[in-house]
């Protein structure tokens, strides 16, 4: 019986005035072929960073339902010795069921390829564009039909989504979908990333809601499994003996430490998403002739939470790997 936590991770000011002409002449360039549109620029720098963010986003929902897998594992040391009912095939519960975890990394890969499909507005699109546009959009169209139940989660006592939420979060799906599929990349960069501002700003606003319970619910399983841990340790203090005393208190630093790793990973996640959704109200803003500088400003935001968040989560793979080749795995004894 051992509680040892083994962590395997998968791996500007506006221009008022006598420069509104020359404002309006420079936005009048952007939409035409024969000028070198900066807009263009910034549309693949967008496209750029939104596919950093969201590739390093669907490795932070995979480490962290990784995670929790890994504690509910060192959790049922416990609940085994305290539940005589103990199920191992129910009482260990993922964070999301692999079809709920598919089920976000589709709402992201179709914001992925959203993001991609604009540069084919503004410039030379990806050569693959059409196809992935079509597969990811008909995954989409087919997820609004159970967004209840797949882009709900494993957390035990959360309230079943409300119709609100439900209908919001399915219209902003299919709408996403039905353009992916449509492949409208002969359109108007202003009106597409103005039609689909809402979409893209309620997805966003969902995921960011959903990692609010995932972080509570993290938060409380590592809080009862360093309690559980604790208790162990001064329950059995005069059958340990020191060494493996040292041992456990090690486990219980461990457990503590993931805790807060965890809870960083998923904060970092969130904060990528929410800059993504400014992001892309800012570029449509931008397509519309307001406050370019605001754009360049959010694309850079973008950039660094994508990278800051692909960086931790290196670093969280690189400890795991550390981790699990030199923690301790002596037996804990059995309690007085």
């Amino acid at each position: 019986m051992d509680p040892e936590l083994n962590i395997n991770l998968p791996v500007g000011p506006r221009l008022l005035g006598r420069w509104a002409a020359p404002v309006c002449a420079a936005v009048l360039c952007l939409f035409t072929s024969g000028c070198l549109s900066p807009l263009a620029k910034h549309v693949k720098a967008f496209s750029d960073a939104s596919d950093l963010v969201i590739t390093n986003s669907e490795s932070a929902y995979r480490a962290a339902n990784d995670l929790r897998s890994q504690e509910q594992i060192t959790a049922s040391v416990y609940a085994y010795e305290k539940n005589p009912s103990w199920n191992p095939y129910t009482d260990p519960r993922p964070l999301l069921t692999p079809e709920q975890l598919q089920a976000r990394i589709t709402v992201l890969n179709g914001l992925k390829t959203y993001a991609a499909s604009l540069t084919a507005l503004t410039g030379k699109p990806p050569a693959d564009l059409d196809s992935a546009a079509s597969g990811v959009g008909a995954n989409l169209e087919a997820l609004n039909t159970s967004v209840a139940t797949d882009l709900s989660n494993s957390v035990p006592n959360i309230p079943v989504m409300d119709s609100s939420v439900q209908n919001g979060v399915s219209t902003a799906v299919k709408a996403l979908g039905e353009y992916l599929i449509a492949k409208k990349v002969k359109g108007s960069l202003p009106a597409i990333t103005q039609k689909m501002n809402p979409s893209i700003a309620t997805v966003c606003e969902f995921l960011n809601s959903d990692i609010v319970v995932l972080r509570r619910q993290a938060d409380a399983d590592y809080l009862q499994l360093s309690t559980d841990q604790d208790g162990f340790i001064r329950h059995n203090l005069a059958a340990l003996g020191p060494e493996q005393t040292r041992a456990e208190i090690r486990i219980l630093l461990t457990i503590v430490s993931q805790q807060k790793a965890n809870d960083l990973l998923l904060s970092k996640l969130q904060k990528s998403l929410h800059t993504l959704e400014l992001t892309h109200q800012a570029l449509a803003a931008a397509a519309q002739g307001n406050n370019p500088a605001s754009l360049q400003q959010n694309i850079a935001l973008l950039v660094a939470a994508g990278e800051d968040l692909g960086n931790y989560y290196n670093t969280l793979q690189t400890a795991a790997t550390s981790t699990t080749t030199s923690t301790s795995t002596a037996v804990p004894a059995v309690k007085q």
